[in-house]
């Protein structure tokens, strides 16, 4: 497809003398055309832009980027992945995974980690900022700010399927933005990273929903220790939970009671499944026997991270755990447009609509915009 570029170039040329004898005939309407024009530019950008486009924006201050990769349809709404690259990488790196996904009918992003003085002091090193270093970039607000910018700009992402799968600190951050983002990212994946903690306590027990997650491991990683005092190098001062801990700690938070095992490849990876039949979503474990710290994938694992991770996220919609009552449009964002439609709904003199009630005084009111206004901004 891509071979025909030059191709598409000269027939735009055309293109365009017949868009405007069409318009001048009345033959076709602009908002038609427009939408044709946004097909044919996509189509010449992901052409152009085979490793993704890539995009910057300002968030909290700082200028930061991401790429991005579209599937062939979206004719229908599509899901969001968001792949985090580990220490040390580039979101570059991560062309091969995108593309994968992106063949599944995802719409995919690739953030880029801020830069940071390593802890020796002698170089840096590029690295997700998942324990909230004050002195690091806001990459929850990142992320956040990701999610708008795409919601905004491509109408056939479903905001109800928004994904995250990180590696190694990727993996660490994909915690994170599950727990602190847990009204916008439905599920998460790690590979090879563990659960953070800050000030030894884990600050996601008071989402108020259930959590799905899907841990990848391998009993050898020479990085993130998968048994408590294991070999890993300590990176985050211990401040995390290995993949034994957290399976515990999960047990706990959801109450599972059952335990599924499955083997995937006999003495290589196991399937582990904590469910519990009152609990909304499980939490999957795969345990690669003498696994090190890598993403895994091919036929000696017998699995592909990236196939699990697509799997394991489908399963799930955010509206079968909340509704963001904030997002009063149902569109994902939360903005002047949430605000307006409540402010419409009170001039219209529209049947009272309880969801509406955003101070709880059982009436629906200027009060409850004022109130609404607060929780946006």
């Amino acid at each position: 497809m891509c071979g025909y570029i030059s191709i598409i170039w000269q027939l735009l040329i055309i293109y365009n003398f017949l868009i405007r004898i069409l318009i001048n005939r009345q033959i076709i309407s602009f908002m038609k055309i427009n939408k044709i024009f946004r097909s044919s530019l996509l189509l010449f950008f992901l052409c152009a832009f085979p490793e993704g486009q890539e995009v910057e924006i300002i968030s909290d201050g700082n200028e930061r980027s991401f790429r991005i990769n579209l599937p062939n349809n979206t004719d229908n709404s599509v899901p969001l992945m968001i792949l985090l690259h580990g220490l040390g990488e580039t979101s570059a790196l991560w062309y091969g995974a995108a593309t994968y996904t992106t063949n599944q009918g995802f719409v995919v992003v690739r953030p880029e980690s801020g830069t940071f003085l390593n802890s020796s002091g002698t170089g840096y090193v590029k690295l997700w900022n998942a324990i909230l270093d004050s002195t690091r970039f806001d990459d929850v607000q990142f992320i956040s700010d990701i999610i708008d910018y795409m919601l905004t700009n491509y109408d056939f992402i479903d905001h109800n399927r928004v994904y995250v799968a990180g590696y190694s600190n990727g993996g660490y951050m994909a915690y994170r933005l599950l727990c602190d983002l847990s009204h916008r990212i439905t599920a998460s994946t790690s590979v090879s990273g563990n659960m953070f903690l800050n000030d030894n306590e884990f600050d996601c027990i008071d989402q108020g929903r259930y959590i799905p997650i899907l841990h990848i491991h391998g009993t050898e990683d020479p990085i993130n220790s998968y048994y408590p005092g294991g070999n890993g190098v300590d990176i985050l001062d211990d401040q995390y939970l290995t993949i034994i801990e957290s399976i515990e700690f999960w047990s706990n938070y959801h109450q599972y009671d059952t335990m599924e095992i499955d083997t995937i490849l006999s003495n290589v990876s196991i399937r582990y499944t904590y469910s519990n039949d009152t609990v909304l979503s499980n939490f999957e474990h795969i345990k690669v026997i003498n696994g090190g710290h890598t993403w895994f994938y091919g036929n000696s694992y017998g699995f592909s991270s990236t196939q699990e991770a697509i799997d394991y996220s489908l399963q799930y919609e955010l509206s079968d755990f909340i509704v963001n009552q904030e997002d009063t449009n149902d569109d994902g964002l939360y903005n002047i447009e949430d605000i307006n439609k409540v402010v419409d709904h009170l001039f219209e003199n529209q049947q009272s609509n309880v969801s509406y009630d955003f101070n709880s005084d059982q009436k629906i009111n200027i009060f409850d915009v004022l109130t609404l206004s607060d929780l946006i901004f």
